[in-house]
């Protein structure tokens, strides 16, 4: 194996199936008065199907659509479809790659958190059961299947870029009928599933977690994963507890996603923000303007300082990245937990810093500068000549030179058709120097 250790420190594994289970679940249980936690006994109520779905469910299918195009491979297909394009690169000539896999929790993208709104009257708190599909639902559930089923269809025949193979089209086929009959399955009983007890794990989630899991496992030097933390599933304390065991666990770190809407100062975020800075524990967040946003017109936002508040984002362009997660969003979380280990994905943005607009860098940058223990990623810098760009800046700043990381974002790349794919995408950063390649990785997860 080659001296030189190239780190992806911001990539992503998930496929299809993954997503179309999280939103089939999502619009199963709106559709019972369930979503986004169960309330108990069913609100029945006479459940017709997607045409009762949530708002934002189409626009939550056309992203589905595209992941479709990108990724039809499972966990650990994508993740040897990684290491031949790495090695097909001539940054692969002499290095190996290491990688670190984010999940995400796209579960709540449909959530317009109205359940977060204060009550004067007593609220029944919500129960934490396995999704579990009753034998005289079947028939529905297999309606509302279908339903979504071909939402997505439709949505991948409308990509101008769509031209599946028979092989991919049977596939497809394969995926939703996996996904399916996963989901139709009863739950196992045993010593393993007890453990989860009081943890809210949605269908596709769970798979998520389990694949990344294996993974793990069968490639424990070279894998490095981090767990996808929501503030609004319930138990997700236990599962951090769990999973990343005070930083000895499977996973590596945490994911947060600000964008799928809530802010950094969430008020269920506090304990994580302790045990992460307690165990210094890394966490990687989203911090660009793309990438996939909530999907609701409109979300009730809480936040510890008290700016709780109906947010209507036509007032603010529609951008939820700028509401949620601009880089002065986290000011008041680095002040309460100056020792946290924190990743700003994306460094800003590679379009912005492309487009001479370095507002978002400049203030990750200065975030840096005043905060030892923050680093920043440039996962989804695909533009040209961006390479020379940064590294005119680490050359004039040693701190950024120290802290900066190299990023993929597969598979989202994969989504963009031009681009030209993962081993153009290696290749484009080849004159990087070995620390934004590796080093600053390696002492960011601490390996």
């Amino acid at each position: 194996m080659p001296d030189r250790k190239v780190i992806d420190i911001h990539c992503h594994l998930f496929n299809a199936q993954y997503a179309i289970m999280e939103l089939t679940a999502a619009t199963w249980e709106h559709l019972w008065g369930n979503y986004p936690h169960k309330k108990g006994i069913a609100a029945k109520r006479g459940a017709k199907g997607v045409g009762e779905a949530l708002q934002g469910v189409k626009e939550f299918a056309a992203w589905i659509a595209r992941l479709i195009d990108a990724a039809l491979s499972d966990c650990e297909g994508n993740y040897d479809t990684a290491l031949k394009q790495f090695t097909k690169s001539p940054l692969g000539k002499s290095s190996s790659l290491l990688m670190s896999p984010l999940m995400m929790d796209i579960y709540f993208a449909l959530d317009d958190n109205r359940g977060q709104v204060p009550s004067k009257g007593r609220k029944a708190a919500p129960i934490v059961e396995t999704f579990e599909i009753a034998g005289d639902q079947k028939r529905r559930f297999e309606a509302h299947f279908e339903g979504i089923k071909n939402m997505i269809s439709m949505e991948v025949q409308q990509l101008p870029s769509t031209k599946m193979r028979p092989s991919s089209t049977q596939r497809l086929e394969g995926i939703f009928n996996e996904a399916l009959q996963e989901m139709l399955s009863p739950p196992r009983k045993s010593v393993k599933a007890i453990a989860y007890e009081g943890i809210e794990l949605s269908p596709g989630y769970k798979k998520h977690m389990h694949d990344l899991e294996g993974l793990c496992r069968k490639y424990p030097d070279r894998v490095f994963p981090f767990l996808a933390v929501d503030p609004r599933r319930i138990g997700i304390m236990k599962l951090i507890e769990m999973k990343v065991k005070k930083g000895k666990g499977v996973f590596k770190g945490v994911k947060l996603y600000p964008p799928l809407g809530y802010l950094p100062t969430h008020p269920n975020l506090d304990e994580i923000y302790s045990y992460c800075s307690k165990y210094d524990i890394p966490v990687t967040l989203h911090c660009s303007e793309g990438g996939m946003q909530n999907f609701r017109g409109e979300n009730y936002v809480t936040s510890w300082e008290g700016d709780n508040h109906q947010e209507d984002f036509k007032s603010v362009g529609g951008n939820k990245s700028s509401f949620y997660t601009a880089p002065e969003k986290w000011l008041p979380v680095l002040k309460k937990w100056p020792n946290l280990r924190i990743n700003f994905a994306h460094f800003g943005g590679g379009d912005k810093l492309d487009s001479g607009d370095t507002g978002w860098a400049d203030s990750i940058s200065k975030i840096i500068s005043e905060h030892p223990h923050v680093y920043t990623d440039i996962s989804y810098h695909t533009q040209k000549g961006l390479p020379g760009k940064i590294s005119d800046m680490v050359n004039k700043n040693e701190v950024l030179n120290r802290r900066l990381m190299f990023g993929t974002d597969y598979i989202m790349i994969m989504m963009d058709k031009g681009l030209g794919g993962l081993d153009k995408y290696f290749e484009h950063f080849i004159g990087l120097n070995n620390r934004l390649l590796g080093e600053n990785a390696k002492e960011f997860l601490k390996i």
